[in-house]
């Protein structure tokens, strides 16, 4: 049974609902690429870590929004 990952942070306003944080409960992380404050990260930083691989963020399929 999966268990969800439950943050003890709110993640960058930046990235909620675009990027999920996965992997960690933690806001802060030192990796082989710098430190990653979760609760500070733009868009722009989230796309480049995704790219790079790695593991605690997910990137979100965006529905559009309907046009009336």
């Amino acid at each position: 049974m999966a268990m969800a990952n439950k943050l003890n942070f709110t993640p960058s306003t930046a990235i909620q609902g675009k990027f999920e944080v996965i992997n960690t409960s933690d806001p802060i992380l030192h990796s082989r690429i710098g430190v990653i404050d979760f609760r500070l990260i733009s868009e722009a930083q989230a796309e480049q870590l995704v790219k790079a691989g790695t593991r605690y963020l997910k990137k979100l399929k965006v529905k559009p929004k309907k046009q009336i």
